[in-house]
């Protein structure tokens, strides 16, 4: 039984573009946190001590984020999603707080996965409350903007990390989320009154939570570590994926059996759900491996520094907003959701098969621009997939497959771009012996180069770039099987 307010007014346009903001603002707060620490650890390192656990800061936030985003989703469709946005908001502010105010690398690395925890909750629930708000017709232009805020976090994140860490101290890394989230909080707070708070009397299955954490958490740690010290033979990674394996593979036999499955089995064997979820872990590992691949390949291959890698990605990391905003558009003002990512995608396999026959040809410049066009193509598909996937469930349902969407989303990158690296330097091991002692890629950057080693370097990249342009052939396949379903004009 779902219980409502007793009066159910709708928003007027002006207040649904309070609660946007507000929710954009939020959903920034989120993704910022997962950029803005990088360039800060060394001096959190230097203040705080062991330097062992630094590595911790960023994987405790992802590793939470990720198991709680499908978890945070379905309490919300149980207990209401305003409630779960105030619950998520207050408890990544008291979190951002204990991260400025630790003491230990410690209590940093465990207020971090407090605040993954929040930050994952407000990724998902902002996008199932402006489903809640808006119709599927209209919510495609919205979700064009979560694309853009993303992109927007992105770029923004290294530089304010930079700039709090050498001019403010580290805390303030930290300490900014405080009055931007009181804003964010303060604006949603007040457009959100009105509507009425759903909720459906039901007992959430905590087993099912307990599975899920131990399975995401362990499988997403040993892609990280092993992806990291590329020895994929040590006794703990090999634990950690069993036990990654056996509890998601226990958690999805619980889905088929509990009354309110946390990942509903449905949404995997429906024919536009289905085909969503496959393609978006494979398009968004693809994604994830160009993003965070490619600025070794322009400094260890090209010879770009670190500065002219960062910078001549800009165009790259804004490409995917630029086409996820016409993109959105074009589903508003059509009711058709299929013909951007089917138009999309291609372009960006002919871009990565030119990029790998050219690899250690280019010019730096040139290298560059031609990832213009990779995220040019996949930008539609952020934005179309959300309302498509949103536009094919029932309202009650909104949140979890909001959830279901960010821990595939999650799931395929990490997947992906740990293979990423291992290919490469599995390749650069082969065929430049005198880097095979490199344990990852960051220790790659500092080694001296010779020509002979930048060619193999870029000969590894080629294969990679060819791979990466399978696997969005994989992707494309499998989106094609997605069924064109009318877009509902109000938002039941």
């Amino acid at each position: 039984m779902t219980t409502a307010a007793p009066t159910e007014a709708a928003l007027t346009p002006a207040e649904i573009k309070v609660v946007l903001f507000g929710a954009l603002l939020a959903l920034f707060l989120a993704a910022l946190d997962q950029t803005i620490v990088a360039p800060a650890l060394p001096a959190i390192s230097k203040d705080l001590g062991d330097f062992q656990l630094v590595g911790w800061i960023v994987t405790a936030y992802m590793l939470t984020a990720t198991a709680g985003t499908p978890i945070v989703g379905k309490l919300g469709d149980l207990y209401g999603r305003k409630r779960l946005l105030y619950v998520c908001m207050v408890l990544f502010l008291v979190a951002s707080a204990l991260c400025a105010l630790s003491q230990t690398m410690l209590q940093l690395v465990l207020a971090r996965a407090v605040q993954g925890l929040a930050g994952g909750g407000l990724m998902t629930t902002v996008q199932a409350l402006v489903g809640e708000i808006v119709s599927p017709r209209e919510r495609a232009r919205y979700a064009a903007f979560f694309a853009m805020t993303w992109a927007a976090a992105s770029l923004a994140g290294p530089i304010l990390g930079g700039f709090f860490a050498e001019y403010a101290g580290w805390h303030w890394v930290f300490w900014i989320n405080i009055p931007l989230g009181i804003v964010a909080l303060g604006v949603v707070s007040v457009a959100l009154r009105k509507l009425p708070l759903h909720t459906r009397p039901a007992r959430i299955d905590v087993l099912s939570i307990i599975w899920l954490m131990i399975g995401s958490t362990s499988l997403l740690l040993a892609l990280s570590e092993g992806g990291t010290s590329a020895n994929w033979g040590l006794p703990v990674i090999g634990a950690l994926v069993v036990a990654g394996v056996v509890g998601l593979g226990i958690f999805i036999r619980r889905q088929h059996k509990v009354d309110e499955p946390i990942l509903p089995p449905h949404f995997f064997s429906d024919k536009v759900t289905g085909p969503i979820l496959a393609s978006l872990f494979v398009v968004f590992g693809a994604y994830l491996c160009i993003a965070v691949l490619a600025p070794t390949y322009l400094q260890v291959g090209l010879g770009a520094s670190p500065k002219v890698s960062g910078a001549v990605m800009i165009p790259f990391m804004l490409s995917v907003p630029i086409t996820a905003f016409f993109g959105g558009n074009y589903v508003k003002r059509t009711g058709r959701y299929r013909l951007p990512v089917l138009i999309g995608i291609p372009i960006a396999i002919l871009a990565l098969l030119i990029e790998a026959a050219f690899a250690g040809q280019l010019p730096i410049w040139a290298a560059a621009l031609l990832l213009f066009p990779v995220g040019l193509g996949i930008g539609p598909l952020f934005p179309t997939t959300i309302v498509a996937a949103q536009n094919a469930v029932a309202k009650r349902d909104l949140g979890a497959i909001s959830g279901a969407i960010g821990f595939v989303r999650s799931l395929g990158g990490a997947l992906f771009m740990t293979a990423g690296a291992a290919l490469i330097l599995g390749l650069i091991a082969a065929w430049a012996p005198s880097l095979a002692g490199a344990a990852g890629l960051d220790e790659l950057a500092r080694h001296p180069l010779t020509p002979a080693d930048r060619a193999s370097i870029n000969q590894a990249f080629s294969v990679l770039f060819l791979c990466v342009a399978g696997l969005l052939v994989i992707g494309l396949a499998i989106y094609s099987r997605v069924e064109e379903r009318p877009l509902r004009a109000n938002n039941d």
